[in-house]
């Protein structure tokens, strides 16, 4: 199996017979684990982009930046991000 994404550059290679099945378990485990960080992250960083709605345009381009090491993507990710701290809170 192989993975990439195009900035990001991540590969994941091996095939499942590589591993036995307490090790997938636990990389399905840890997988899951990380999921649950990153929408809580997503969460709470739109909850605190929601508090910050008053603050001027031109602060929020400065924020691109953050995400410049994602290359082409991070702006991708900016929008997205900025897209969730617009909309209403469910």
């Amino acid at each position: 199996m192989s993975v990439e994404t195009d900035s990001l550059a991540v590969r994941a290679t091996g095939s499942s017979g590589d591993v036995d099945e307490t090790t997938l378990d636990r990389l399905e485990q840890e997988i899951a684990e990380l999921d649950a960080l990153i929408l809580a992250a997503v969460r709470q960083r739109t909850d605190i982009a929601r508090s910050l709605a008053t603050v001027e345009a031109e602060e929020h381009d400065d924020a691109a930046s953050r995400f410049e090491d994602l290359g082409s993507d991070g702006p991708a990710l900016d929008r997205m991000l900025a897209r969730l701290s617009a909309h209403d809170s469910e």
